[in-house]
């Protein structure tokens, strides 16, 4: 029986195996897990509460090689003496997929940003501006520090897959994992 498991494996790995992780399973994947709520600057001088919750996936639909994350946030922006600010801030990003072996997971690199709206138009001050800028970052290492897919060990092909050196490329609005 061990034969024919190791002449299995043997024959799925000399051949062609690949995997295609969709948008919607990226987008599953990080409905799941893309929640979050932090805090930059300085208490009681000026700081912004953030919650992200919502992410939007598209796949080589604005370059070929690329990923593209749209973000939604809100912010509560506190400033020492002045009225608290809310702010929605929608950010688009592109970046370059890539596999990472140990992890067995797809990751980001190469961030971009490609637009960043805010509601209300305007900041009202200029502490207010200064923060916007450190939670566009934060939101930015959040997306790289943190896989957008992560392959699954209880399914044979994906599990065959993470064991080898596969290499990743985008056909058909998928990452494909492939040997």
């Amino acid at each position: 029986m061990k034969n024919i498991h190791v002449l299995i494996m043997s024959f799925l790995l000399s051949s062609c195996v690949s995997y295609s992780v969709t948008e919607e399973e990226i987008q599953d994947y990080l409905d799941s897990r893309a929640s979050f709520e932090r805090t930059v600057g300085i208490k009681g001088l000026a700081y912004a509460n953030v919650k992200f919750s919502d992410i939007k996936v598209g796949i080589g639909r604005v370059s070929n090689d690329r990923v593209n994350l749209d973000a939604k946030s809100q912010a509560k922006i506190m400033i020492s003496g002045q009225p608290q600010q809310e702010v929605m801030i929608d950010v688009s990003f592109s970046a370059i997929p890539y596999y990472d072996k140990d992890e067995g997971a797809i990751f980001l690199n190469d961030l971009e940003v490609e637009s960043l709206e805010l509601q209300p138009d305007e900041l009202t001050n200029f502490a207010g501006k200064q923060l916007l800028t450190p939670i566009v970052e934060m939101i930015g290492q959040l997306i790289l520090t943190n896989p957008v897919y992560r392959l699954d060990e209880d399914d044979f092909e994906q599990s065959a897959l993470k064991t080898a050196k596969p290499e990743l490329l985008i056909k058909n609005h998928s990452l494909v994992v492939q040997i």
